[in-house]
């Protein structure tokens, strides 16, 4: 418990440190942990043909994550040529802008190349291995991007937080909770730990935990007191995503018949069991700050 409490003080430190940064320095933090989840991924879903290689499917992908991180890079507002690559990338077209488009084509290509090992190998390479290394790029890199996005919104240093808030905060009161008063299972096949209590006692932290943001952002950003119910309600949602993302998690590993994704951080097990619940609450935060907050 003492080695899982500090490596978790260390992790929230990096959170802390690049949540204030932001930009080009949170999205190589965020692309450096969604290199290392998407291996994790790829390896406990059966990817690779031989345990100890990494297999084509993962390379591709691999370099699909970097090139999609360093594209985020670039377009970032900080970077001394912004101005006119940002003029370009929010042109319409259609539906989409061109920025939209440059991201679709990069995952498409990476898809058709991942396809074409298929079918120049078959059959040393099944489409069971293929699948989970698609399925990674989306279930790790892309989702777990949308942290550096809700931080590049306009007051982004402020709303980033509602991101952990709604992951973190949920996860600790609910492994209190569930100490405390759990007697009913959740998903007691799954995880026979946690207990409706527990869930209960993590959504009710996390969305007094949001409220208690909003409160900051109304004294500080946006004098609509609005914002702090709001607040709340994004955290409350979050909660449940981000319990959905950590059960997701647990039955990925208990498919592939081992404890932990990792070794990376004592105490806690790889990437992803520690941002297992992260990777589904970015993008909910995100589209519910888009959707609920107008911008100035």
């Amino acid at each position: 418990m003492v080695v899982r409490i500090i490596s978790g003080a260390i992790v929230l430190a990096f959170l802390l440190v690049f949540g204030l940064l932001g930009g080009p320095a949170q999205a190589i933090f965020l692309g450096v942990l969604s290199c290392i989840g998407y291996l994790e991924f790829t390896k406990a879903t059966n990817v690779r043909l031989d345990e100890q290689k990494v297999s084509g499917y993962e390379k591709v992908g691999f370099v699909t994550i970097i090139l999609y991180y360093i594209l985020l890079i670039l377009f970032d507002d900080v970077m001394p040529f912004h101005q006119i690559l940002n003029e370009w990338a929010v042109k319409e077209i259609g539906m989409f802008n061109y920025f939209t488009i440059l991201i679709l084509l990069l995952f498409i290509i990476a898809v058709v190349i991942m396809f074409g090992i298929y079918i120049f190998t078959y059959p040393k390479h099944k489409i069971q291995q293929m699948t989970p290394a698609v399925f990674g790029m989306i279930y790790v890199a892309l989702t777990l991007s949308f942290a550096y996005h809700v931080r590049e919104l306009p007051h982004g240093i402020y709303l980033v937080w509602l991101v952990y808030i709604s992951a973190s905060v949920c996860d600790t009161f609910a492994y209190f909770s569930g100490c405390l008063f759990g007697k009913h299972k959740l998903t007691p096949k799954l995880s026979p730990k946690k207990t409706i209590e527990g869930a209960v006692g993590g959504c009710l932290a996390a969305t007094i935990a949001g409220g208690l943001m909003g409160w900051i952002y109304y004294a500080f950003v946006d004098n609509r007191i609005g914002v702090i119910p709001l607040f709340a309600l994004v955290c409350f949602i979050g909660s449940i995503v981000s319990m959905c993302g950590d059960l997701t998690a647990s039955a990925v590993k208990r498919d592939g018949g081992i404890k932990d994704y990792g070794k990376l951080i004592p105490g806690h097990g790889g990437v992803l069991d520690r941002f297992d619940s992260v990777i589904f609450t970015a993008p909910m935060v995100y589209f519910l700050v888009v959707l609920f907050l107008h911008f100035d």
